[in-house]
């Protein structure tokens, strides 16, 4: 059988070789440019010599390219539609955009309606408008003011203030790594260090951005922070927001913390090297009490922990000369790591503040969010807060309790006990505050919770609204139990008025608080006050009590509720 075999076409033959001379004579001319012998070498290494490979990934590169270059949005002009003038208009009438915020519930207006409206200055009496029904109430004994030591009133710090506000007027204008930073913030910064014991300070324009700042800034995943479950809210998104691991131990429980340092011993000795903190309050808000603090040092050393003390409410109160708890204990400040605080109570200002070594100063420059994007503290507020400063450093007394602080430690131990030894308010209320604190915590008490079927506490871990949090059900955040309550105390603080005596309560909105709340009625003291005033502030209290707790029952708790829901 004659076999015929196919021969390719002249034509192919002369345009595969025209393009191999064409290809061959390219590559000869790429050789020549610097570096392409060395790209084409490394092309045919890396492809073993494979051109098929080498034009396909060349082709992805430039799809690639093509991908990244194009427009996000594409359209065909076909499928566009031209509205006129009207059409839009119509469309924009028409729209109706979702709610950044979920509407007022009805049974929550009470809590804007009762906020008071203080006219004039802020001090140990003020006037008070009631905002819903505008009467108005004049020389009020004010505890609803942060200002223990009067300071916001002192003629010295009114008129440094003053005198700064006129050569640099109400605004800083800027961060302080840019044009905020002024002499006087330097200044402060001196003073604060000097006054607390520590190298060197550091100042923030908001005393809530402090601990949110300062502890991510140092902290980050796989970093542990032990904290005591009592702190204030600022502390707890801070321990939050810098994701790293968070251990809770029981508020004040100093054996409940040895217990977690100990658990963690064996995998923190395994584990990779991190940082690691035991985070509490110097005097706690939500609580006002405070630590061992000479134990709590002991503890932190022992299980090679770094310290963080926040200072907001005991620097201005406790000691001797009001530098804080480290002076109770006769602790150095070089053993705490690091301290915050606010001065907008006790030194009369505004503002926050940290103090410890330079090197953990120094890292916060560049560090911190609200340091480093925020503008700086208004320098009339720094000058104040230095003024106070110096005004409680002159009239120290070797041996003795400054005078500006010992009115405050007298008249909150004299509050305190009055509250505490009351026959009257005995079954309606205890006090859960220490009698050095300035604060005042009184709670409903449990005998009486228990009767209306209350919890122990609102929200924290593994409730509902945690739990709707997570999810993001909006709806649910709402507890009626707690409003009802609040309610309750809101009910006294207005009898008090009535008789010219203004004192406040929490107002935590649950859903930003990770750990459970218990509402309560505060008084904020100061070195103001006089014993009758504080004598006839009891009474008053006393009478508010009785007048709205006595007789309250399941049913008369369930029928505020109803009142709110109408």
């Amino acid at each position: 059988m004659e076999t015929r075999t196919q021969e390719t076409p002249q034509f192919f033959l002369t345009l595969a070789s025209t393009l191999a001379t064409v290809w061959y004579s390219f590559l000869d001319l790429f050789k020549s440019v610097p570096g392409g012998a060395w790209v084409l070498d490394y092309i045919r290494a890396s492809h073993k010599n494979d051109p098929w490979r080498t034009l396909l990934e060349v082709l992805l590169a430039l799809l690639a390219i093509r991908y990244f270059l194009a427009s996000k949005y594409s359209q065909d002009e076909n499928d566009k539609v031209t509205l006129n003038e009207r059409e839009v208009d119509d469309l924009i009438d028409d729209w109706e955009p979702d709610p950044i915020v979920p509407p007022l519930r009805r049974d929550e207006r009470w809590q804007l309606d009762s906020i008071p409206l203080i006219k004039g200055g802020i001090s140990s009496h003020v006037t008070v408008e009631d905002p819903s029904t505008g009467n108005i109430t004049t020389d009020v004994l004010s505890f609803a003011c942060k200002d223990y030591l009067a300071m916001g009133t002192n003629e010295t710090v009114k008129q440094n203030s003053i005198k700064e506000i006129r050569a640099a007027g109400v605004g800083a204008c800027g961060p302080p790594n840019f044009y905020g930073t002024q002499d006087v913030h330097v200044r402060v910064c001196e003073d604060l260090a000097r006054f607390l014991g520590a190298e060197e300070g550091i100042i923030y324009g908001q005393d809530f951005c402090t601990p949110t700042s300062v502890l991510p800034c140092f902290l980050k995943r796989g970093d542990i922070i032990i904290m005591d479950g009592g702190v204030n809210l600022a502390l707890q998104k801070s321990a939050l927001i810098s994701r790293c691991d968070v251990e809770w131990f029981n508020h004040n429980d100093l054996d409940h913390l040895e217990e977690i340092l100990e658990s963690l011993k064996e995998d923190l000795s395994e584990g990779p090297l991190n940082r690691r903190f035991i985070v509490t309050e110097g005097l706690f808000e939500n609580f006002g009490d405070s630590p061992d603090l000479k134990r709590l040092v002991e503890i932190k050393n022992h299980y090679k922990f770094r310290l963080v003390l926040d200072e907001t409410n005991s620097v201005g109160t406790l000691g001797a000369n009001g530098r804080g708890l480290p002076e109770v204990y006769g602790i150095p400040r070089d053993q705490i790591e690091i301290t915050i605080g606010s001065m907008a109570q006790a030194l009369g200002s505004s503002g926050g503040y940290c103090v410890g070594c330079h090197d953990m100063i120094y890292h916060q420059i560049l560090s911190s969010n609200a340091y480093v994007f925020s503008a700086s503290l208004p320098s009339y507020c720094a000058v104040a807060a230095s003024t106070t400063i110096h005004l409680l450093e002159d009239s120290e007394k070797s041996g003795a309790v400054n005078p500006y602080i010992q009115p405050l430690v007298e008249n909150s131990k004299y509050l305190h006990q009055s509250f505490r030894n009351s026959l009257v308010l005995k079954n309606f209320l205890i006090v859960r505050s220490a009698d050095y604190s300035p604060v005042v915590h009184l709670r409903i008490n449990p005998l009486l919770r228990k009767s209306l079927d209350l919890p122990e506490g609102y929200g924290g871990p593994g409730s509902v609204i945690i739990k709707a949090v997570k999810k993001g059900h909006e709806e649910l955040y709402f507890d009626a139990r707690y409003n009802t309550e609040s309610y309750i105390l809101q009910l006294i603080i207005n009898k008090c008025v009535e008789n010219k005596v203004l004192l406040t309560r929490t107002k935590r909105v649950l859903h930003h608080e990770i750990l459970p709340v218990v509402p309560e009625l505060i008084l904020h003291c100061n070195s103001k006050f006089s014993k009758p005033e504080l004598k006839r502030a009891v009474s008053v209290v006393e009478q508010a009590v009785t007048g709205v707790l006595r007789g309250l029952t399941k049913s008369k708790f369930a029928e505020y509720a109803a009142d709110l829901e109408n």
